[in-house]
């Protein structure tokens, strides 16, 4: 058996805080400051950036703060930093569990959508049981495509997908990398519309990282978008 440097001698020992680093990230033009921001994260007293490379994050308040010259604001989990990349990888991780109950692994679940008389889409999860059941019995016409969640489901199981899927820098991008996929295999108008809408609302970090893994014409399509964004291939 190994032989690992401990801190603490209890269960209980430490906190939710990791200090992620990169070079750059004292500027506040750094596309992770963004990206924090649109995941939901909140500055810590809003004292604003020092200028350091560093910033300490909390996983269960969803605080952070930026690094402070001189200051350790806390110890964070194995008293050491990790990556930009790094942490949104362990974030991933967790958000590919929440709403679930401790126990409860996500190819258990499923997301069903209702859309109420004004258009309005809700979000639904519910066991594969209850979704096929749903399915079968037709009794709320208002629940749509529940088939195509149980294709993503299908989809996300290789793993080349699931990386190139939890590794898209938001929300949205993943999105559009869904509805891409959902697409290339039901080619309905419904999906078609649907993606490109999502694609309205993509930043050029978004499109950056969808031009890395476009092939033929898409490749070029998205180009031509990151230049009229104003950035850089």
């Amino acid at each position: 058996m190994k032989k690992r440097k401990t801190f603490g001698e209890k269960l209980a020992a430490g906190c939710a805080c990791v200090v992620v680093t990169e070079k750059g990230l004292g500027k506040k033009e750094h596309p992770f400051w963004n990206w924090l921001q649109e995941e939901g994260f909140h500055s810590w007293l809003h004292h604003g950036n020092y200028g350091m490379d560093w910033v300490f994050i909390n996983l269960n308040s969803m605080i952070y703060a930026p690094g402070m010259p001189g200051i350790r604001i806390v110890g964070p989990i194995r008293e050491h930093a990790i990556t930009v990349e790094e942490f949104k990888t362990i974030w991933e991780i967790y958000m590919r569990y929440e709403g679930l109950s401790v126990l409860e692994m996500p190819e258990d679940i499923v997301i069903a959508l209702t859309q109420d008389k004004d258009g309005k889409l809700t979000e639904h999860k519910m066991t594969v049981e209850e979704a096929e059941q749903l399915l079968q019995n037709k009794k709320t016409p208002t629940v749509r495509d529940l088939a195509k969640d149980k294709l993503v489901q299908e989809w996300l199981k290789n793993p080349s997908w699931r990386e190139y899927y939890e590794k898209a820098p938001s929300g949205k991008c993943k999105k559009v990398i869904v509805l891409g996929f959902v697409y290339s295999e039901l080619e309905t108008e419904e999906i078609l519309d649907e993606l490109e809408a999502a694609e309205k609302e993509l930043a050029l970090e978004d499109w950056q990282y969808l031009y890395r893994y476009a092939h033929g014409p898409e490749k070029k399509r998205i180009h031509d978008r990151i230049v009229e964004l104003g950035g850089e291939i």
